[in-house]
């Protein structure tokens, strides 16, 4: 068995690789343990979602931004997640996030902007459009999961529910329409309402529409998205709406844009390897 060491992750927000083995056809990652638990428990329990307030959740976005500037723009390895979402975000004791879980994750080159797959794998709800229904990823597909977290921390929402008596009215449905209706505060996480600066949670709502454009060249770099979460003087575009989510039930849906997104092929679509209750189905491949 030979270890190596691995200086390449050494930053505070992810969580920290140490080692990695290898023998035959088997592989081991060493990393940091954390204290604390994923951020998903903070979202299905109403008592724990107290805990994170206004401020801890604007430390745990600015946290995962910079994580993901490091592995797409700073690390000396270009790396896409692929699978982000609150499960794959874990908090130490003073709520620093640590991006977890890069099982699924692909090392680009310099040269590289996106690659085309296949074998689609991840989690239903946090897929950016052009991966789950074509197979093309890169580090804007990312980008697009980490709007959809955005949104579920000012909404206080999963991304994978449904919010009416229609099972495929989903979460970036409902935003954009009392984003579009001017009544963004109504579906601001009820524990914030009376303890957060309102101008703070709509520009969070705001950036978190830009990251999920349904074109990935309209959705900005992460670079870009902590400047943006970083001043008060960014003018901020406004966003299109967006035309693509998956349903709970795991269908694609394109209500708006029909012709935005071509299905993938039928080989594509019966590869495709998702879950719409966020549990990420890993396929391993040969990098």
């Amino acid at each position: 068995m030979s270890l190596f060491w691995s200086p390449s992750f050494n930053i505070r927000i992810l969580s920290g690789l140490l080692a990695y083995a290898c023998k035959s056809m088997r592989n081991c990652l060493c990393t940091n343990t954390c204290p604390i638990e994923a951020l998903t428990p903070f979202f299905l329990d109403p008592e724990r979602k107290k805990e994170l307030d206004w401020g801890k959740r604007l430390k745990i976005i600015n946290g995962i931004a910079r994580g993901l500037q490091y592995l797409h723009e700073d690390s000396q390895l270009r790396i896409i997640h692929r699978d982000l979402k609150a499960s794959n975000v874990l908090l130490d004791s003073d709520y620093t996030p640590k991006i977890s879980d890069f099982g699924l994750a692909r090392l680009f080159g310099a040269d590289q902007s996106r690659e085309v797959t296949n074998r689609v794998v991840g989690t239903y709800g946090y897929m950016a459009p052009e991966y789950a229904m074509r197979g093309h990823y890169s580090i804007k597909s990312d980008v697009f999961s980490f709007g959809i977290l955005m949104l579920e921390f000012v909404t206080g929402r999963r991304s994978s529910g449904s919010y009416n008596f229609d099972e495929s009215v989903d979460l970036l449905s409902l935003i954009w329409e009392h984003w579009s209706t001017g009544t963004i505060s109504e579906i601001i996480d009820s524990s914030l309402r009376s303890h957060a600066p309102g101008d703070q949670m709509v520009k969070i709502f705001h950036i978190g529409l830009l990251c999920v454009q349904d074109n990935p060249a309209d959705r900005p770099m992460m670079s870009t998205v902590n400047v943006m979460l970083s001043s008060n003087t960014v003018s901020l575009q406004s966003p299109s709406k967006p035309s693509f989510f998956i349903t709970k039930s795991g269908t694609y849906s394109t209500p708006y844009s029909e012709s935005s997104y071509p299905m993938a092929s039928q080989s594509t679509a019966k590869s495709a390897m998702a879950s719409p209750n966020e549990v990420s189905i890993t396929e391993l491949e040969p990098r």
